[in-house]
This record gives C-alpha cells, sequence and structure tokens, in this order.
C-alpha cells in the first residue's frame, strides 16, 4: 500500500509499505492509525492553507491602504498649496482616514 508521506518525510520516520499494511520500524501499524495519521495530516494541511489565504488577504488590505493614504498625501498637498489657511483641517481629515485605514488592516487578520 502506498503511502501519502514524502519521500524523505518516509525515510526518516523509517515507515515502509509491507503488501497491505504499513511498517514502522519493525512494528506493523493498523489502517485505523494509517487512516487517523492521514487525517491529521490532511486537516494540518488545511489549516496552512487558510492561514496562506489570510496572508494574501491581508497583503491585499494593506495595499489598498497604502495607496489610498498615499492618495490622500498627495490631495492634502495640493489642498495646502491651494488654501494654506486649511492646513490644519486638511491635515487632521487625512491623518484621522490614515488612522482608519491602518486598524483595518490590523483587524483584518483577527476575524
Amino acid at each position: 500500500m502506498p503511502t501519502n508521506l514524502p519521500n524523505r518525510l518516509r525515510d526518516a520516520v523509517g515507515v515502509r509499505p509491507i503488501g497491505r499494511t504499513l511498517a514502522v520500524g519493525r512494528q506493523t501499524v493498523p489502517a485505523r492509525i494509517h487512516r487517523a495519521v492521514n487525517e491529521g495530516v490532511a486537516i494540518e494541511h488545511g489549516r496552512g492553507m487558510v492561514q496562506a489565504a489570510r496572508v494574501r488577504a491581508l497583503e491585499y488590505v494593506a495595499n489598498e491602504a497604502m495607496q489610498s493614504v498615499a492618495g490622500l498625501t498627495e490631495l492634502e498637498a495640493l489642498y495646502i498649496s491651494r488654501c494654506p489657511l486649511g492646513e490644519g483641517r486638511y491635515r487632521a481629515i487625512a491623518d484621522t482616514a490614515a488612522v482608519m485605514m491602518a486598524n483595518i488592516v490590523a483587524d483584518t487578520g483577527r476575524e
């Protein structure tokens, strides 16, 4: 019976196929244990895939937030050059928006 373990891992733990059963070292492994191990490996693989998806989602959200903050910074500079008396207000608006975006990025992986 072929195993689902990669060759290097199989060699490291001494797993080798014997007919329809597996052997670890010199002892045969019952089929129920083999199924349980395969199920455990599949569960961990699934968890890894979920974590990778979370990383990609966080990357996407962070990238969008940075582009938005860059755009706000450009607008802030433009409005300050056009109407210098509103500088404090423009900065407050841009800073508040940037902080809110940073909070969204921080909350992305926690849901």
